[in-house]
């Protein structure tokens, strides 16, 4: 291995340990997101060329680290008491549906941070409308004649009237994924099914796979900060080291700049 090839490998380690370093920041800073689900790293080494050696067989020369790709932990976190009747969470399984109303496209999210709009849609903080089971929207008709409202564990909604009386507005659609890791983050706390989700399934024709949906309840993010921490001191130990075979590679080439001289 030359010199050269001794320094692109560090240059290929900072740069693999810059991103994790970055990817272990996101963690930190959406500490308090809700729902937030943490995500790792997974890195590789990269080959340059095959040697010979005295066998039939050949030896690879390593030429540095890779990412490999980042995965996301989707284990739940904290459920968290609140005040309000539509800030929902998911005790286990599942995911709820939002539709964006301009482009129609739903999105799925573990955020139950939800309101009534101006129209009485259950929305969530973007503006995008909560689903139900069958397809549509959640809509409250006549909210005037209500006093009160929950959600039962299968995600059905009530209104209570001024008699005591529960009137049924409808039931909250969930989905789940054979393959989680084949959804795509888009920010917002918001997933959209990317191509890999395998089979999706929903609470209409599988319920029992589901976890309880329950209401006055948010789910926090699931980062384990002493663990970011303990990664963002061994990832930076390892950027200072791959930093140093870069300058001990330039102290290499300085003496023997010198030994031609």
């Amino acid at each position: 291995m030359g010199i050269n090839s001794a320094m692109y490998n560090g240059v290929s380690g900072l740069n693999s340990f810059s991103t994790a370093i970055s990817v272990v920041g996101d963690n930190v800073a959406n500490s308090n997101t809700t729902a937030y689900k943490t995500n790792q790293v997974h890195f590789g080494d990269m080959v340059n060329q095959y040697l010979s050696i005295n066998s039939n067989d050949t030896e690879s020369e390593g030429a540095g680290s890779m990412i490999l790709g980042i995965s996301t932990d989707y284990a739940q976190g904290l459920i968290l008491n609140t005040s309000n009747w539509a800030d929902l969470a998911i005790g286990g399984e599942g995911f709820f549906n939002v539709r964006d109303d301009l482009s129609g496209k739903v999105y799925y999210t573990r955020d139950g941070s939800f309101h009534l709009d101006d129209q009485a849609f259950l929305v969530n903080l973007q503006g995008h409308r909560v689903q139900r089971v069958g397809g549509g929207d959640i809509q409250i008709s006549n909210i005037q004649n209500y006093v009160s409202f929950h959600v039962e564990t299968d995600g059905s909604v009530y209104g209570v009237d001024n008699t005591g009386a529960q009137n049924f507005i409808g039931q909250l659609a969930l989905s789940s994924f054979s393959n989680k890791d084949g959804l795509v983050r888009q920010g917002s706390n918001l997933y959209i099914a990317g191509p890999e989700v395998g089979q999706v399934f929903d609470n209409g024709t599988t319920p029992e796979i589901f976890g309880k949906v329950l209401d006055y309840s948010l789910e926090n993010s699931n980062v384990d900060l002493a663990k970011q921490m303990v990664d963002m001191i061994i990832f930076q130990a390892s950027y200072n080291a791959n930093s140093k075979t870069i300058t001990t590679c330039k102290d290499m080439i300085d003496a023997t700049i010198n030994m031609v001289r």
